[in-house]
Order: C-alpha cells, then sequence, then structure tokens
C-alpha cells in the first residue's frame, strides 16, 4: 500500500488501529507455553532455543491459563531454586488481552503498563502472545510508506544509557533490572558503538543468579564483553524509521542503537520498538 497525502496516511493508520488484534498477533506463539508441573530449567532451556521473551503457564490438568514468566524471571532463578516449577514462578501479567480487541485498545493497554507482548486468552484458553513488534510487522509489510516518511532522529532516545565492555555482567543486570531495560548498547571508553548486550544475551550464555553476585567480588567473574553480541547493527539519526523497524522485523531486534556516522560511530540515541509504534499515535 502506498502511502502519500497526509489525509491517506491518516486512513491507513486509523484502519490499521481499528483492526482486532486476532489478525495481527503471530499464531505461532501459542507453542510459547508450558503446563505448571514443568521445571523452570526445561523454561530456560525452551527461552534459549526458540528465543521466547515470554512464556505462557497453564494447568496440566485443565489446560486453563495460569500466568507468564518472562526472561528477566528467569534470569532471577537461583540455582537453589532450580527445581521449582513453572507454576511457581508464573506471574498474573498486568493486561490480559481478548482476540476482539482492536489493535488501538490493546496498544493503548500495553503502553500503559510498559509491556512490549500481552498474552491472548478466551476464556482460559491460552491463544498465544500480542506484541508490539506484531504491529511494527504489518507496518513494515503493508504500510512502508508510513515508516518511510519518518526520520529516526524524530523518534529516537537521545544519549541512551550504555554499558562498557569491562563492566561486570552482575552490575549491567542489575541497572537492566533497575531501569526494567531488556538490553543496553555497549560502547567504549570513547563512546563508540561497539556491541549490543541483552537478556537473551545473558540466558544464551547461560548465566544464572546473576543478582546474586557482587560486583566488588566478582573481580574475576564474567564481563560484558565475553556475553555482549558483536558487531552491532545500528541506524543514523537521518535514516528512514523504516530501517530501524525492518531489523526489528527480520532479525528480532527490541532495540537498534544510533550512532552519529559510519566513520566515527559515537552512540547518540537508540530507537525500540514503543519508539517505532509512536508513528501510530
Amino acid at each position: 500500500m502506498t502511502v502519500t497525502a497526509p489525509s491517506e496516511r491518516k486512513e491507513a493508520l486509523n484502519q490499521l488501529l481499528g483492526l482486532p488484534i486476532s489478525s495481527i498477533y503471530d499464531k505461532a506463539s501459542t507453542s510459547a507455553k508450558v503446563s505448571d508441573d514443568m521445571g523452570v530449567t526445561f523454561v530456560r532451556k525452551l527461552m534459549r532455543e526458540k528465543g521466547y521473551r515470554s512464556i505462557a503457564v497453564i494447568k496440566a490438568d485443565t489446560g486453563k491459563f495460569v500466568g507468564i514468566i518472562t526472561r528477566g524471571d528467569v534470569l532471577m532463578v537461583s540455582s537453589s531454586k532450580s527445581e521449582a516449577t513453572a507454576g511457581s514462578l508464573a506471574v498474573a501479567p498486568p493486561a490480559v488481552l481478548q482476540p476482539s480487541l482492536t489493535v488501538s485498545r490493546a496498544l493503548d493497554m500495553m503502553l500503559s503498563y510498559d509491556m512490549w507482548e500481552a498474552p491472548v486468552t478466551e476464556g482460559d484458553k491460552f491463544l498465544g502472545f500480542f506484541s508490539l513488534g506484531d504491529v511494527i510487522r504489518v507496518l513494515v509489510q503493508k504500510y512502508p510508506e508510513v515508516l518511510k516518511e519518518a526520520t529516526v532522529s524524530d523518534y529516537m532516545t537521545s544519549d541512551p544509557v550504555s554499558a562498557l565492555a569491562d563492566d561486570s555482567v552482575a552490575k549491567i543486570w542489575r541497572k537492566m533490572v533497575e531501569l526494567r531495560y531488556a538490553g543496553l548498547p555497549v560502547v567504549d571508553g570513547d563512546g563508540r558503538l561497539i556491541g549490543m548486550i541483552t537478556q537473551y544475551d545473558l540466558l544464551a550464555k547461560g548465566y544464572t543468579r546473576i543478582h546474586l553476585e557482587s560486583e566488588s567480588g566478582a573481580a574475576k567473574g564474567p564481563r560484558v564483553r565475553d556475553a555482549m553480541t558483536r558487531p552491532p547493527s545500528y541506524v543514523l539519526p537521518w535514516s528512514k524509521l523504516i530501517e530501524a523497524a525492518d531489523l526489528m522485523v527480520t532479525r528480532g531486534y527490541g532495540r537498534v542503537p544510533v550512532v552519529n556516522s559510519v566513520r566515527d560511530l559515537k552512540l547518540i540515541g537508540i530507537v525500540d520498538r514503543e519508539d517505532v509504534i509512536k508513528v501510530l499515535r
């Protein structure tokens, strides 16, 4: 769909916002679930292998939806609780969506609770997860002109929080928890972007009990450079928003760093999924 005039752009966005989420959310996410009697070690393995950000927990005997487990929840589990069940770790999410809910209403609910994805249920049955990524995927595939009209500098967050390669994993994990961030860009001493460190990186590398580690007592412990992803993908401030959105869709990124130039690679901002969604607000 080509959108040029402001009136056409508004009509296209209203059309998307008025759709029921049942027509947008990834139906494959219905497999992101475990029964409440499964062990947390299995949940961790499933997240690591499938890349799930959240997993729904259902009752083993009835199939009733119980709650969700996030990557952050799994990373907080200490070894002494490694035999805990999924049911003991599941929490009730701030918002549970119905399939008939419009995209507009679902986004309002999720953003008010700072949620990037929320479970979709019908009655007590878990149907899958609806995420900001689902909306961005539709924007990229069906309404690309809307994103091509927007510039990264108008939507990015400037002067983002970052990590240093020599920071301890424990320190950066605590910063992620404190700020409710799922990942941070990594810079060198001159502020040049050199990598990204995310919850998935920590999960994939097998880190556990991170919150129990002392930064001062972990002089020889794991450092960000040991877990970060490199080389990092990035966009420029004059890039069109569709470039960042396309990276989110094709590579599953939750956030994309913004640098001042290809030559200098100085970190000046970051664009996350919520920033991209702002084109709809």
